[in-house]
């Protein structure tokens, strides 16, 4: 019973996430589409099609870190975390200047309690986006990181 269900999961991913002739760009909206609804598993099947059809997408692997974050934070599972954050520096590594990315990654390090880490990064976003929303939060994290 158990891998007729495993297998019915892996096939509805694969069919989830197209075939053949699919784009990075047809699979971020089905991943887009999948985190919406929380179907984490799903998103991040779709966002990682999606980097191995476009390996410098920073987006696929920034979107896929953060539906790594949600699936751990709605399961409790600590483990997904690492590929969450794995996620986010794949992103940093397609694209140095994705500011995004650069704030996922730092507020992870942040709720983490690696504020060491987490305050370079919000910095360097902050410097790109001096505009960002939120930056005021952001500077009140970078500067719970001074000695």
């Amino acid at each position: 019973m158990y891998k007729f269900i495993l297998g019915l999961v892996v096939l509805l991913v694969l069919t989830s996430c197209g075939g053949s002739g699919e784009t990075a760009e047809k699979q971020m909206q089905a991943g887009f589409i999948h985190f919406q609804k929380q179907e984490y598993d799903q998103a991040i099947a779709c966002f990682q099609k999606a980097a191995e059809l476009e390996p410098k997408a920073a987006a696929a692997y920034n979107m896929m870190g953060m539906a790594y974050r949600f699936k751990a934070n709605q399961l409790g599972i600590p483990d997904l975390r690492a590929k969450e954050i794995a996620a986010f520096q794949k992103a940093l590594e397609a694209d140095p200047q994705f500011w995004v990315a650069m704030i996922n990654l730092g507020v992870t390090y942040y709720h983490r309690g690696e504020k060491a880490k987490a305050a370079p990064l919000l910095k360097k976003a902050l410097e790109l986006n001096p505009q960002h929303p939120e930056k005021a939060e952001l500077e009140k994290m970078i500067a719970e990181a001074q000695p």
